[in-house]
Order: structure tokens, then C-alpha cells, then sequence
């Protein structure tokens, strides 16, 4: 094994990754991820390519840009090619952008436009929501509105001009939420990847694709391996099948639901199920998991629908309401969840307490025995952006009316929640979910509504369109910075290159949701909207405002406690089989879904490891590799079908 000297050296004298070249393909490509996803899924009801945190439509970019598009570039001449570290950077502005295009952008205008859209006399919205919403936080002229969602006349064009101050209000907390969390990774990043080495499992297929082989050969060694292909060839033919069927369906007879495997098993006469899905893609990522990390996901799925049983048998009930955007159905479950991610949360930052120290001292006292030169920025610039992001979306948050210290407790709350998601999605691989609880009803619970105020709870409702969704900048910079790490020289304009993905990512996925909506109505899309499960949830506590509910932090102290036993037990005895990851993440409702694909992947490890060893071991992951790439690859390739040949609808997976 290389010394770490030997390893610095390797990387200095690799080619540089930022080169026109890279950028500007880089830009080309975040534009098709972000403005074709956002156009294959609100219109041609396609495959979803940017749901998860494993950003499949960036895996089958690089897949075309390295497989096929960079051997003919080699061809016509090797200049032309592209190196490994210019092929990741490509991927990294793709990753960024991923997350904007559905449950960012098109999240974003539902919200802002549904309190007026949808208000009814019986909802009552016009008196109880409207008031408290400022002019220049929400759209109120109903011109906008109609139109949006059903509709232009032929030959009117889309009102940019009104529009355009609504974006530019909102644009100082989305950039400051972008930063903040960008910034939270690379004051973490050297703690999780060299002290910590955390295993990253969703980098592995991008680091493989990209592996050059030896002499300049044209073609990745990833796209030789017959082994590869094999485990390709079974999701692949599959799932063109499956996108066949939709044109031919007498021809090509298949299952009509997109996952092989299918079914429910009812527990107690209905009390509880379980699901049983599988989906290649979620095998393939969890082949890479440690043995213990994977057993607690699954594990503690199934602990926590014995919970969810006993609870129904027993009708231990929660009489608390926590409104819409939970991934959790079960107050009490939600509760305990979230008091394993804040345990999740300050138990990191405790071991990382070292690690912080020495930021903080070169942070402000420019400690010049800590060395940041490696990172993608220095401390200091990481530090006080945090600590000026975090002020910006205060202030923001506390002028659209929000009292300052709901807006400390809830952005508190809201970091623990992202920061331990995404230590699970670098750790543990998930590569589909969502944060187990929305932090508005969190805090709402936890201090009742006649503190926060109407005013308070109105702005509350407009947040969940950020704070629940599947894939955010957080995750996307974590796994962005474990991929920069073998660039060669400086790592500084990573993050200039990182911002100019999100600006067009963002950028572009908007204009397409405003066209689509304004050419054909929002209501005949899928563009999200009319979700009224938060504004419900804030016109009913307007109405009969709560107190601190009690009960609520008891669960959350249950789960705290739980979790800390677990991660002390963890810490202290090596023997201890219950990895603690899983405990929050086990009760939502992605983890019914897929438990089952964890525990096959758990068991193929384990007997693989028993009876061939580490070498057996290595020797099979091409095989999971191939069938991510080949659970993806029929999904791409049918959406640029199903434009030319006008078909819609054709779901080759969901994610």
C-alpha cells in the first residue's frame, strides 16, 4: 500500500480536471440533466432520473460520455479525450444539479401559488393563510395563477416579467441554503473521509466508470469485464422489455409494474404488512455496504413495523397531528426518529470535536499547523460563509414574518436532519429516501403553535417544499467532494464550478417547468401542486392554536436515549452486532419499500465473505455494478425514444 506521501505525489502529477474542455461539456450536460429530467417527467411522464441521491440521470450521462462519446473522441484523436479526473467533474456539476430539477423547482412554484389557487370557501385559506403571506414572498395576482395551471391562449407568451421579482426575493435564501450546506461539507469532509473513512457506496459505480486503464487505452477496463455485462444484461433486458410492452403490449406480455418482484404479506389481518420489492439498482448499491451496516438498515425496518404491529394490537395511539411531508405515518415513531437523528447529529459532532477544534483555530486565529491546502476551501472561507449563510436565512426568514428565535430553533433543527442524512447516505448507501421528519412540525410540537404565532406557522407551511424532499445540495457536495479527492493540484475551483452547475441546473429546470405550465396547464402535468396537507395542518392551528406537546418529547427523549445506547455500545464493544445507523431511518415509509433489497444483499455478502473471502468478494462487484448500470440504462434510453415517437407515460423505474 502506498505511503501517504507516495499517495500526494500521485495526485499532484495527475492532469488537471478543470480545463475548458471539461467545463464546457460540463455545463452541456448539467443543462440536459436538469432541463431533460424536469421535461422527461412533467411531460413525457418518463422515468424518473433525479429522485434519489444516487442521481441516476447523471450515472447514465457518464455511462454515454465515458463508454461510447470518449473512446470516439480518442479515436479521431487522443488529445481530444477526456482524462479521469475531466470525466468526474463532469459528473460532480451533473450531481449538483440533480437535485433542482423535480422536488426543487417544481416543488418550489406549487407552493408559493397553492394558498391562492386553491383557496375554497370551505378551506377558508383567504382568511386564515393569505393575510399573512407578503407580497413579495407569494405571487397574489390570480393572472399568474390561471394560466400556470391551465393554460396560456395560443400566442401568448409567459408572463418572465412578473415572475422575475418573486425569484429574485426568494433568491437570497435559496443561494444561502445552497452555501450552507455546501460549506458544512468541507468543514466535515476530513473527518468522514480520512479520520472516519466512511465507505461512500453510491461514488463506487462513478469511480469504476472512470477508471482508465493502462497504455491510453481508448475503452475504461470498467466496459471489458465480462463479469459486468453479465450482471448488466439481466436489469437491461428487463427493463427494455418492460419500456417495449408500452408500445407493443399484445407482442411483449410482461408484468405491468416496474420492479420484478411485487408483493404484500398482510400481518395480523391487516394491521401491519410487509413489502416485499425488489429492484436491481438498490441490490447493486447495497452489495457495497459493511455486512453490519447493512443487517441494522434492514434490521431495524423490521423492528420498527413491529412497533408500528404491537402499537395496533395493543391500540397505543398518538392523539398529535403532525400535518403532511413526513416520511414516518406513526407520530410516535416520528418522534423517536428524530430524537435518533439529533443523537446522530451532536454524537458526530462530538467525534469530530478534534477535528472542529483545529477548523476553528485556523478559522480565526490562522493556526498555521493546520493544513487545509487540500480542501476545496480554506476553513476560514467555509467557516464564516456558514456563519453568513446561516445569518442571511434568519434574517430572510424572520422578514417574511417568522419571530427569530423559531427561526434559530427550526434552522437547527433542519441542519441535524440534513447533516445525519447525509452521513447515512455516506455511510450507509441509501440511495432513495428522504429525511424521516420535517422540522417545521418538530419545532411546532415541540414549542406549540401560540408561541410561533399565525404569521409564524404561514411561513412554516412554504418551507416543507425544501425540507422534504429526496436529494439536496448536502448529499450532492458530499459525494461531489469524496469524487474531487484524487483531482490533481488544487481543489479551489471545485467550487466555483460546483455553483455554476446549480445556477443552470436551477435555471434551466424553471424555465422548463414555466414553459410546460404556461403552454399546456400545470394541472395536465405532473408538476407537484395542490399538496394542501401544510397549509391544512397551519389553517387548522390557527384556528385552535396548540400547546408544547409533552407527549412528544418524551418520544423524541425515547429515541434519543436509545440511539445513544446503541452508539455507545457500538464505541465501547466491538462484538456489538446492531449498527446504530439504521434506528432512525428504519421506521419511514422508503424503508418498507426497500428492506427487502437490503436483506438480499446483506445475505449475498455474508455467504460471499463466508466461502470465497475478500477476493471472492472483489471479483463479484462488477457484477452489482452492471446491474445498477443496467437498471438504468433502459430508463435513458426510452425517454429519448418516447420524444421522437410522441409516447408518454412509459415508467421504466422510479428511481
Amino acid at each position: 500500500m502506498p505511503s501517504p506521501d507516495e499517495r500526494d505525489a500521485d495526485t499532484a502529477n495527475r492532469p488537471s480536471a478543470f480545463t475548458p474542455k471539461a467545463i464546457l461539456l460540463g455545463c452541456l450536460f448539467t443543462f440536459v440533466v436538469a432541463a431533460g429530467d424536469a421535461y422527461g417527467v412533467f411531460y413525457l411522464r418518463g422515468s424518473y432520473m433525479t429522485l434519489g441521491t444516487s442521481t441516476v440521470g447523471a450515472l447514465f450521462l457518464l455511462l454515454v460520455l465515458a463508454g461510447l462519446i470518449n473512446p470516439l473522441l480518442k479515436l479521431a484523436t487522443p488529445r481530444a479525450g477526456l482524462n479521469r479526473g475531466e470525466l468526474l467533474l463532469i459528473y460532480i456539476m451533473m450531481v449538483m444539479a440533480s437535485p433542482l430539477p423535480i422536488l426543487f423547482a417544481g416543488r418550489f412554484i406549487g407552493t408559493i401559488l397553492t394558498p391562492f389557487y386553491y383557496a375554497t370557501p370551505e378551506n377558508d385559506w383567504r382568511n386564515l393563510i393569505q393575510p399573512y403571506i407578503a407580497d413579495w414572498l407569494q405571487p397574489h395576482d390570480t393572472r399568474l395563477m390561471q394560466p400556470f395551471y391551465e393554460g396560456l391562449e395560443q400566442g401568448q407568451p409567459v408572463p418572465w416579467a412578473a415572475w422575475l421579482p418573486l425569484f429574485l426575493s426568494w433568491a437570497p435564501f435559496i443561494w444561502a441554503m445552497f452555501l450552507a450546506m455546501i460549506s458544512m461539507m468541507v468543514i466535515l469532509r476530513r473527518q468522514w473521509n480520512e479520520h472516519e473513512r466512511l465507505t461512500y457506496p453510491l461514488v463506487q459505480v462513478p469511480m469504476a466508470v472512470t477508471e482508465e486503464g493502462a497504455g491510453g487505452q481508448r475503452v475504461a477496463p470498467f466496459f471489458k469485464n465480462p463479469v459486468m455485462w453479465i450482471g448488466f444484461a439481466i436489469p437491461a433486458i428487463w427493463g427494455t422489455l418492460h419500456g417495449v410492452h408500452n408500445y407493443f403490449p399484445e407482442m411483449v406480455p410482461v408484468a405491468t409494474d416496474v420492479d420484478p418482484i411485487h408483493f404484500i404479506l398482510p400481518v395480523f389481518d391487516g394491521i401491519s404488512e410487509l413489502q416485499f420489492k425488489f429492484r436491481f439498482n438498490i441490490l447493486g448499491f447495497f452489495y457495497f455496504l459493511k455486512t453490519e451496516i447493512a443487517f441494522s438498515l434492514w434490521f431495524f425496518n423490521l423492528f420498527a413495523n413491529a412497533l408500528r404491529t404491537s402499537f395496533g394490537v395493543l391500540g397505543i395511539t398518538s392523539s398529535e397531528t403532525l400535518g403532511g411531508g413526513h416520511a414516518i405515518v406513526n407520530p410516535i415513531l416520528v418522534h423517536q426518529s428524530m430524537g435518533g437523528m439529533l443523537v446522530l447529529f451532536l454524537f458526530g459532532l462530538f467525534a469530530a470535536r478534534k477535528h472542529l477544534a483545529a477548523v476553528c483555530r485556523k478559522a480565526f486565529l490562522g493556526d498555521s499547523t493546520v493544513d487545509d491546502s487540500d480542501e476545496m476551501l480554506s476553513y476560514r472561507t467555509a467557516v464564516f460563509l456558514l456563519l453568513g449563510s446561516g445569518l442571511i436565512m434568519v434574517l430572510w426568514l424572520s422578514l417574511a414574518g417568522l419571530p427569530v428565535w423559531v427561526g434559530l430553533a427550526f434552522l437547527f433543527t433542519a441542519a441535524a436532519l440534513f447533516v445525519g442524512f447525509t452521513r447515512l447516505i455516506a455511510e450507509g448507501g441509501l440511495s432513495d429516501g428522504s429525511v424521516p421528519v420535517g422540522p417545521a412540525a418538530i419545532v411546532i410540537s415541540a414549542v406549540g403553535s401560540s408561541a410561533i404565532g399565525a404569521h409564524g406557522l404561514v411561513v412554516l407551511a412554504t418551507t416543507y417544499f425544501w425540507t422534504g424532499v429526496r436529494s439536496f445540495a448536502m448529499t450532492s457536495a458530499a459525494n461531489s467532494l469524496k469524487l474531487g479527492e484524487g483531482f490533481g493540484g488544487s481543489k479551489r475551483p471545485l467550487f466555483w464550478v460546483m455553483l455554476l452547475a446549480m445556477a443552470i441546473g436551477l435555471v434551466s429546470s424553471m424555465w422548463v417547468v414555466m414553459e410546460l405550465s404556461y403552454s399546456y396547464g400545470a394541472l395536465n402535468l405532473k408538476i407537484p401542486g395542490g399538496q394542501h396537507g401544510f397549509y391544512n395542518y397551519a389553517a387548522a392551528l390557527i384556528r385552535s392554536p396548540s400547546e408544547p406537546h409533552i407527549a412528544g418529547w418524551v418520544d423524541t427523549g425515547i429515541g434519543a436515549a436509545i440511539m445513544l445506547l446503541l452508539m455507545l455500545a457500538r464505541w465501547y464493544y466491538l462484538w456489538w452486532p446492531l449498527h446504530p445507523l439504521g434506528y432512525p431511518i428504519g421506521p419511514t415509509v422508503i424503508m418498507d419499500h426497500l428492506w427487502f433489497n437490503m436483506f438480499l444483499a446483506w445475505l449475498i455478502k455474508v455467504v460471499v465473505l463466508r466461502y470465497g473471502g475478500v477476493a471472492l468478494y472483489r471479483k463479484t462487484r462488477p457484477f452489482f455494478m452492471g446491474m445498477i448500470a443496467g437498471h438504468i440504462a433502459p430508463g435513458g434510453v426510452f425517454l429519448f425514444i418516447d420524444h421522437f415517437a410522441g409516447m408518454d407515460g412509459n415508467v421504466i423505474f422510479w428511481g
